[in-house]
């Protein structure tokens, strides 16, 4: 018997504000529209909406004090996207432009794991899956740098990576992201 939604609000889940606003804001690094539309639609703090959480945004962007905003209220370091990325991935690949070294210390210095391997998202191209330090670009130079601070933090407590739903709305609208949260990464929910 299917589930009786009637009484629960907005199902199937329909957010207030577009994820266009929410990751408009998180690109452009505005916390004030970030907190008005968060105070309507916590869900979007983790969702991955094809192209990344909002923290792959910020970092993708080098929105350092949103990045930092973010983590402070609850998105996951550790967060993947779709091709396995997390955003210390993001980091080291942009390395060799201006900024994205702070940001790929500061996620070192919040639990980032350099030890997490994308999936093999370019099989033919550059196949295997890769650490944060394989993804930068081929310069020894910025490789090092990126080791270096991997040395540096090396004794930082590492962040557990999160389980693959915590970017999906639907789990996270019908579970809560406290609940998603508190699921081990190879845990396997019974969805109706």
């Amino acid at each position: 018997m299917p589930r009786d939604m009637s009484g629960t609000g907005r199902y199937p889940p329909v957010p207030k504000h577009q994820p266009t606003e929410f990751y408009g804001s998180v690109r452009l690094g505005d916390p004030e529209r970030l907190f008005h539309v968060m105070s309507v639609d916590p869900y979007f703090l983790t969702q991955n909406n094809g192209a990344g959480a909002p923290i792959h945004f910020a970092t993708t962007y080098k929105q350092l004090d949103m990045l930092h905003h973010l983590l402070n209220n609850g998105a996951e370091v550790n967060q993947r996207d779709d091709n396995g990325l997390t955003a210390l991935h993001r980091a080291a690949h942009l390395a060799q432009y201006d900024g994205y070294l702070q940001i790929y210390e500061y996620l070192l210095s919040r639990g980032a794991d350099p030890n997490i391997l994308s999936e093999d998202y370019e099989p033919y191209l550059n196949p295997g899956k890769k650490s944060p330090v394989e993804v930068a670009i081929d310069d020894e130079d910025v490789r090092n740098q990126l080791r270096a601070l991997e040395k540096l933090y090396a004794h930082t407590p590492k962040c557990q990576e999160p389980h693959p739903d915590i970017g999906c709305w639907q789990t996270l609208y019908d579970y809560g992201p406290d609940a998603v949260k508190s699921w081990a990464k190879d845990y396997k929910h019974p969805y109706p």
